[in-house]
Order: C-alpha cells, then structure tokens, then sequence
C-alpha cells in the first residue's frame, strides 16, 4: 500500500546522493578497510535491551523504582527474535503474525499489528521498500512516522481520517511517541513493537548506540502509557532484529 509520503525514492536520493567532490578514491579505500577491520557484532538479545533500560534510570531512578519498571519487561512480552542473521525481515515478521492477523485490519483505521521503531527517516524507507518489494507486499500495509518533511500536526490530521488503514506503523522513536501521546492511533490490536536493534548506519552505529535515541527508545517503551499499558497487560511483546 502507498503511504502517505508519496514516491520513496526521492527521500532516498536527497539523503543518499553525495557530492561528486566529496568522495574521493582513497576515502572510499580508506572506509573499506576500516569496515573490514571492524569485529562483527552479536545479535541483540532481550536482555541487551534490560540492560540498556536498567543503565539508562539507574541515576534517575530509586532501586525500588527500577526494579518496579523493570518487572513489567519480564521474558513474558519477550518476543522471539530472528534465529539467524540470514532469516529475511519478510520471514520474520510472518514468523511472528498468522497471515490471517495481516488481512485482518481494513476495517479499523489507524490500527497496527505491527509497530517498528528505526534510527532514521533512512532507514525507515529502507524497510518500507523491503517490504514493498516482498512475496508478501500484498498483506502489508504501512505508514510512515517520522518528523523529516512531514509535521506532527499533518500527521495527526491523517491519522484522524477513518479511511486511514494500514497493519503496520515504521517510524523513528520520537515521533512514534509524539503520534501515540496525541491518541490518534488505536493500539487494540498491536502485537508486536520490533526495534531496529541490529542495523548499523555508515559510521558502524546502532540505533543502541546513539545517545540521543537511545534516550528516546527508552521513554518509548518505558514511559509511554499507551505501551506500558500494553506490556503491563502481556498483549504486546518486544521484538529485535
């Protein structure tokens, strides 16, 4: 399904098209062997995100209070991650939902299974064209939740629209939980909240490993009451991949 940004590509090729002066032969001689030199990471783990939430409030929070946030990510909303770097993002997604939960979902507006949180507006249009391009197009349907180009109150307008349907959110943490605190989307039958963990931008990094984002995924998950409500309940789990 089109989302509400119009042709991808031109997103793609404003952020992606370098200068011809900005290149040159050895920077990109020097950036192979840099990556190549690089230790290839593990996949992330459930626990890894704890241990990032747990590091994150350990100044700001009691003990009591800690323990008492964490005891709602117990391994009960863990979902299961990929069981191997080669399982496509398609297989994995219809790992998780039945293909009868993907049809299901024209009659309610701005309701998603599936919401997953990337580093970047980048990125999210990288998952969107996967998708797009997958055997199962035909069962996904998404929108994208992210601030470039796009304002808060434009997207808070569509979302209001009940002709507004898709089975998928795939949106930057921050905005994500701007469009949840606004409660123009209706969480009834979200699933799954997947987070980007493993990818890795041009400079090596995760979305894990940027500070700024990292504050944000955490107020996501641990702070936004639309999914603290949902986590609390069990009847939505988390996912990384």
């Amino acid at each position: 399904m089109a989302d509400d940004l119009g042709d991808d590509d031109y997103y793609l090729q404003e952020e992606m098209q370098p200068k011809a002066t900005e290149l040159t032969e050895k920077t990109v001689k020097t950036k192979q062997n840099k990556e190549k030199s690089l230790p290839k990471r593990q996949l992330g783990t459930y626990s890894d995100l704890v241990t990032t939430i747990r590091v994150h409030y350990k100044k700001s929070k009691s003990q009591y209070e800690l323990d008492e946030l964490l005891s709602i990510f117990n391994s009960s909303i863990s979902a299961s991650s990929p069981s191997t770097s080669k399982i496509s993002f398609e297989e994995y997604l219809n790992e998780l939902v039945p293909i009868k939960k993907w049809s299901k979902q024209a009659d309610l507006s701005s309701a998603p299974v599936v919401l997953i949180i990337a580093q970047s507006a980048l990125r999210c249009i990288e998952l969107g064209k996967i998708l797009r391009n997958s055997s199962s197009s035909n069962l996904f349907t998404f929108h994208y939740l992210f601030a470039k180009h796009k304002k808060l109150s434009e997207q808070i307008e569509l979302l209001q629209k009940p002709t507004t349907l898709f089975n998928i959110i795939i949106g930057t943490p921050k905005r994500v939980d701007d469009i949840l605190g606004a409660k123009v989307i209706n969480a009834k039958r979200l699933k799954f909240v997947l987070i980007d963990w493993n990818y890795q931008n041009v400079k090596q990094q995760r979305l894990i490993d940027l500070n700024q984002l990292k504050t944000e995924i955490c107020h996501l998950i641990c702070e936004q009451n639309v999914l603290c409500r949902r986590f609390f309940k069990e009847k939505t789990k988390i996912g990384l991949f």
